[in-house]
């Protein structure tokens, strides 16, 4: 990559720091949750067209995106930040906390947004410097298992045709300064279940005249710890976990149903297919040899963000070029157990995303999905470097 390009893009971001965290602070201040970004979009769009682009609105639901076009030939990439916020009531006492109760940025997509907002600002100001065409995906419902295949379907890899796709996530376990990445797997899937066990009721004084569904549920539960240990392999990384179980009306009825709901993460989709063959054998064999009924109902989730190795080689290059030392970009062991809907993305073309290490260096910076989550502002302008890093690689000069 061009020296002098590198430099203007770190002098661009430096400049524009104060904006990109305004705008941070006003998005975390107004959350809103997913497929209801009205505001969020609104804001969004208006930041995007005083910068000079046309907008493309209501994408998927409420998305927003926005098309760099140099006029001259040359590749088709996108970058992707998610709008949506969490239903959980904001503890950080920040002058600029949310002020929806009960609605909070907590997974850093106020971060990831300005990061973008950032990034466009930038590449706005380097259109001599590019070739090709650059989209700046701003994508609704994230969390809510639906947002990247509703603005798939609505065409924003198409007209042009995407070759490549990036993203960020904010991990407050790295420090800022640093990015966390791997090729391959990132991420786990994350399919929810609900088993339902039927018995037949009777009066707590008559025990033989019902099949109580509480007693074949615990057995169940026993039996599936089974699942993991004597199908899935010890080298394989997957989680089964039964995390809510409702049964029983009066405490002198034998009970004639019960509920259970539960999550599988896993990496590998076969796993995850021999997961559920194994859990819906166990349920219904086991309940039946109680005399009674099992069965499982499953939600698929996510499935696991597997990083393109061509584009993850780019993406390392430029970050050890744009941050200040090599060594901060940390190559990450095992994927995440959580999940990112950017799989979706992956499942079309390749893709990268990496983790933005956004932890306070002297203060709690809290950890996702709760409602202490502050992350380090500085963290922004990393991610503005990166993205425009990598924009500049693919799309870049050479001028004589």
């Amino acid at each position: 990559m061009m020296q002098d390009l590198i430099e203007q893009i770190r002098t661009l971001a430096g400049e524009y720091k104060g904006m990109i965290i305004e705008w941070r602070r006003h998005l975390h201040c107004h959350p809103e949750l997913s497929f209801e970004e009205f505001d969020t979009a609104d804001y969004v769009a208006e930041q995007l067209s005083a910068m000079g682009y046309e907008i493309r609105r209501n994408i998927g639901g409420t998305g927003v995106m926005a098309v760099f076009n140099a006029q001259k030939p040359g590749p088709v990439i996108a970058f992707r930040a998610d709008m949506d916020a969490l239903p959980i009531m904001e503890e950080t006492g920040l002058p600029y906390a949310s002020e929806n109760i009960g609605v909070m940025h907590a997974c850093g997509h106020d971060g990831h947004m300005a990061v973008l907002l950032g990034t466009a600002l930038v590449i706005s100001k380097l259109k001599d410097r590019l070739c090709g065409t650059i989209k700046f995906i701003f994508q609704p419902g994230e969390e809510a298992n639906g947002g990247a295949k509703c603005v798939i379907n609505d065409g924003v890899l198409k007209n042009p045709d995407v070759s490549g796709i990036f993203a960020l996530h904010m991990i407050p376990e790295l420090p800022e300064g640093t990015i966390g990445i791997k090729p391959g797997y990132l991420s786990a899937t994350d399919d929810e279940f609900m088993i339902k066990v039927s018995g037949k009721s009777a009066h707590s004084s008559e025990p033989e005249m019902g099949i109580n569904a509480i007693m074949i549920a615990s057995h169940v539960v026993t039996a599936l710890d089974s699942v993991l240990s004597n199908n899935v392999g010890p080298f394989d990384v997957a989680t089964f976990s039964i995390c809510q179980i409702n049964g029983g009306d009066a405490i002198n009825v034998i009970p004639d149903h019960v509920e259970m709901k539960g999550m599988i993460r896993c990496i590998e989709k076969a796993n995850k297919e021999l997961i559920r063959s194994r859990m819906q054998k166990i349920v219904k064999m086991t309940a039946e040899a109680f005399g009674g009924s099992g069965e499982v109902e499953f939600i698929p989730g996510f499935p696991s963000v597997n990083n393109d190795p061509a584009l993850t080689k780019i993406t390392v290059e430029t970050a050890s070029l744009m941050l200040a030392d090599k060594d901060d970009v940390y190559e990450i062991e095992r994927p995440h157990m959580g999940s990112e809907d950017f799989a979706y993305y992956q499942e079309e073309i390749p893709g990268v995303m990496f983790m933005l290490g956004c932890a306070q260096p002297d203060m709690p910076t809290g950890s996702l999905h709760s409602p202490e989550l502050n992350i380090n502002e500085d963290a922004l302008i990393n991610g503005v470097k990166v993205f425009c890093g990598i924009a500049a690689k693919m799309c870049g000069i050479e001028e004589n």
